[in-house]
């Protein structure tokens, strides 16, 4: 079971991996980074709109594939 620390916000996601949203984005709607593994939503139901939390370490792992690979 993950730590809740394991999951961080957008923006120190993307500083760690050294890219700013936008690719991040691209690969989740790519499929390469998948919903409850390598992202999820931690807002309330009723929330306006999503609250994003990544696994870093899986993100680094995934990212570390070459693109030919994946």
């Amino acid at each position: 079971m993950s730590r809740t620390s394991d999951w961080v916000p957008t923006g120190v996601v993307c500083k760690a991996l050294g890219f700013g949203d936008e690719p991040l984005w691209k690969l989740r709607r790519e499929g390469l980074l998948k919903e409850n593994i390598y992202w999820r939503n931690i807002a309330r139901p009723q929330a306006a709109r999503p609250t994003y939390r990544w696994h870093l370490k899986r993100c680094e792992q995934a990212l570390e594939i070459s693109p030919e690979m994946r």
